[in-house]
């Protein structure tokens, strides 16, 4: 089955994805979204899923995971967006469009919410605790135990935060140059209503709200810790004396 309606939830990792699509799937209207398009380095969908070409994975996604009211949803991070469309375009159908107008024409013109987050440091603190220990997710069902103990490191969250800031500016880019109007959220005000959030994509979507629609309990759980807001502290605290400390070379400089 086809798309009728279509979105792509654009965003960078610890955005609060996890948590957005189950509150989509929830629902019963807004599809079941997922990294349908997610590939190792190297590695191309038809070899990881055993489909017998790469058009047959995308054909086998859409009619797996298109509901019956018409609707597909995917999560798309930009760390792999340009990944992504490459391997879209190797496909002879598809092979002189590009960006936009490729995603147009596998996904029958997808809209395109854009899930972000107000707190940069938070995030990358997340994204780096989430590398160290190797867990992504946790749930009530599964609890998973951490392959080491993470450690603090201003340097490495430091560059979290820049790539942070870098693929923000690339989603902002490509929504820019191919005039898209992307639906924002943050994770900041999903997290502070689950019902607004999804009542908003629903709107944006122009699906109707189902009547009773309960927004159940999201299988994801905050993954915020007492660690993580240690961290949080102890890094701007060394980010505001690196600051001071390259105001006051400047100044002396300019004496």
């Amino acid at each position: 089955m086809n798309p009728e309606i279509s979105y792509i939830i654009a965003s960078v990792q610890r955005s609060g994805t996890h948590l957005l699509c189950s509150i989509l799937r929830s629902t019963g209207a807004a599809g079941s979204p997922e990294e349908y398009f997610l590939s190792k380095p190297g590695e191309t969908w038809e070899k990881r899923w055993g489909t017998p070409s790469r058009e047959a994975y995308v054909q086998q996604i859409l009619r797996q995971n298109t509901e019956a009211n018409g609707v597909f949803g995917a999560v798309v991070m930009w760390s792999y967006f340009e990944t992504m469309l490459q391997m879209l375009q190797e496909i002879p159908a598809y092979r002189n469009l590009n960006g936009a107008q490729l995603l147009a024409a596998v996904l029958n013109t997808p809209k395109y919410i854009w899930m972000r987050r107000r707190n940069h440091v938070e995030q990358a603190v997340s994204w780096e605790i989430a590398c160290q220990t190797g867990i992504w997710t946790q749930s009530g069902k599964e609890k998973f135990q951490p392959r080491t103990v993470p450690k603090f490191d201003f340097k490495v969250i430091d560059e979290w935060c820049k790539r942070i800031a870098a693929h923000e500016a690339g989603w902002e880019n490509y929504f820019r140059k191919n005039g898209i109007e992307p639906l924002v959220l943050f994770y900041e005000d999903v997290v502070a209503s689950h019902r607004t959030a999804a009542e908003r994509v629903l709107e944006f979507l122009q699906l109707p709200i189902p009547s009773g629609m309960k927004i159940h309990p999201p299988i994801v759980e905050k993954q915020a810790t007492g660690i993580s807001r240690k961290w949080t502290e102890s890094y701007l605290k060394f980010k505001r004396k690196k600051t001071s400390s390259l105001t006051r070379i400047i100044g002396r400089m300019r004496i």
